[in-house]
């Protein structure tokens, strides 16, 4: 079975965790300061995502989208002085 890229990244543990929470929370803040709507900041962070499993062909098996929300919900460890 062909096995997609971001899927041997995850299990390979070849992400720095700490800094792609803080690279997140960081385009979080973002979009809050400069997207008014809600609903609007999430439809940017989703073409986010979809630009690059169109482009770039990452995807996530059920499985690792779960895992993946489990990361969104941790905290990051260190803080770069923020």
């Amino acid at each position: 079975m062909f096995e997609k890229a971001s899927e041997k990244v995850l299990t390979d543990n070849e992400v720095d965790i700490d800094s792609t929470l803080l690279a997140a929370n960081k385009v979080t803040d973002f979009l809050d300061e400069n997207l008014e709507k809600p609903f609007e900041r999430y439809m940017v962070a989703r073409l986010v995502s979809i630009l690059y499993e169109e482009t770039k062909d990452y995807s996530l098996e059920p499985e690792f989208e779960s895992k993946l929300r489990q990361l969104a919900r941790q905290k990051p460890k260190k803080s770069n002085g923020d």
